[in-house]
């Protein structure tokens, strides 16, 4: 059963005193707070920490509340997402709908009864997220639905070639996958010599971006990614 001692939190909110007496309150419960003041800085912030939950306040300058909520939702079907507004605006909440929001909340909201309800989406992070993810060596995680990829809750980000490489490989965990058949799913019948070159190429590259090992060569046979 998940805890939200064990996950992290954005929350994105401008009125900084408001935002401050509420941080003081979640950091008590919550692994890691993040803070942003803007639609632009939570965008980073999410890119850069990719957080467990979310409380997203609709009117907050540069991208509103529910456009930045739009623009995780492309690629990120599973993080619990809380919106808060200071007004029950019918059209704004017929435009959630389709966001696969968590709550609509109209503020204030009372810190209890804010709590509770993280309380009740932890039970059920822990049901998506065990379907979602694989977790790797050296604390890297793959994240299936996004094509993510985390070392220690950050996002690495890969290109399209490289993603469709790390696929491949962590959905065959702990074995083997040969140079051609992975020349063959990326490259197809392109001519061997070319995409020999550009494998290593991809490889070299991606492999400057582990912080440690991922993938591991084993010689005269190809490569594996071991999983935990």
């Amino acid at each position: 059963m998940s805890n939200i001692a064990d996950l992290t939190l954005l929350y994105i909110e401008d009125d900084d005193e408001l935002r401050q007496q509420f941080v003081r309150v979640l950091r008590q419960k919550f692994k890691k707070i993040y803070e942003a003041s803007d639609g632009e800085e939570a965008l980073q912030m999410y890119e850069k920490y990719s957080p467990d939950m979310m409380l997203v306040d609709i009117n907050i300058p540069k991208i509103d509340g529910l456009k930045v909520v739009e623009q995780i939702r492309k690629y990120d079907k599973n993080t619990a997402i809380i919106i808060l507004s200071a007004y029950s605006d019918q059209q704004k909440l017929l435009s959630a709908i389709t966001l696969g929001l968590s709550q609509y909340l109209i503020k204030p909201v009372p810190y209890k009864k804010l709590l509770a309800l993280f309380e009740e989406m932890a039970l059920s992070y822990e049901k998506i997220d065990k379907k979602n993810i694989i977790k790797l060596q050296n604390n890297y995680i793959w994240k299936i639905e996004e094509q993510i990829l985390l070392y220690h809750d950050k996002i690495i980000h890969l290109t399209k070639r490289e993603k469709m490489l790390l696929e491949f490989m962590v959905k065959q965990p702990n074995k083997i996958v040969s140079f051609q058949s992975i020349v063959n799913l990326i490259w197809g019948d392109e001519e061997y010599s070319v995409a020999y070159s550009s494998l290593s190429h991809i490889l070299k590259r991606v492999r400057k971006k582990f912080p440690e090992e991922l993938i591991e060569n084993i010689y005269g046979e190809g490569y594996k990614i071991d999983s935990i």
